[in-house]
């Protein structure tokens, strides 16, 4: 697999994080509302609408048994580090992971103190420029912390730890990832090795996107 295609990989879960990180801040989730229906999101792509839902019990041991079996094969492999091994292998080479992690929560606490500071000011009516100025700052943390969590994905994609998460996201899309013909509907990919010959990385990205939504809001 090419660094391009591990880098889309990574982000999925980084980029479906991001997108309801902002739905949550500004209490803007009538359109999340409208797209999940009874566990279930829909989409459009290419003329086409599919879906995703959340896995059935069936479905959830498919995914354990899998996620099981991956790891143990991770784990046997002496080249594949255990994310802790390779932070100290940054170490050495001038590379502070923890760093970074301690840049993102004071950037956090930041964050969260500019928020009350937001609230306040509302509450008091200060005039809408000071507000703006609130909003501008928030955003502005925001997005740095956003690039700091991009930045310590990147430098941990091949650690044992991104490897297995990375997997399990596309075992999650293959199984719930289903198309509408006529009025049923049914899953796009028979097995997993069908899912795996899958070229179609915007469909694929779409999918995995709002599998993931799904799992982190229900």
């Amino acid at each position: 697999m090419n660094e391009e295609k591990i880098s889309k990989e990574v982000l999925r879960e980084e980029e479906a994080k991001k997108i309801l990180n902002n739905m949550n801040e500004s209490n803007d989730l009538s359109q999340l509302e409208e797209n999940l229906k009874d566990n279930k999101m829909e989409f459009e792509y290419n003329g086409d609408t599919y879906r995703v839902r959340m896995l059935t019990q069936t479905e959830k041991d498919e995914l354990h048994f899998l996620r099981v079996k991956k790891f143990s094969q991770l784990l046997q492999d002496k080249d594949i580090l255990l994310e802790k091994d390779l932070i100290v292998v940054y170490k050495e080479r001038g590379i502070d992971i923890l760093e970074i992690d301690s840049k993102m929560k004071k950037l956090e606490l930041e964050k969260d103190s500019l928020k009350l500071k937001l609230g306040e000011a509302i509450a008091n009516k200060e005039g809408e420029a000071i507000l703006k100025t609130y909003k501008e700052q928030i955003s502005e943390l925001r997005d740095n912390i956003y690039l700091l969590t991009i930045q310590k994905s990147n430098l941990l994609t091949y650690s044992l730890e991104n490897q297995l998460a990375n997997y399990v996201a596309k075992i999650l899309t293959y199984l719930s990832l289903y198309k509408k013909v006529r009025d049923d509907w049914g899953r796009v990919f028979k097995n997993l090795e069908e899912f795996e010959k899958c070229n179609d990385e915007i469909l694929l990205q779409k999918a995995a996107c709002r599998a993931m939504l799904l799992q982190y809001i229900i």
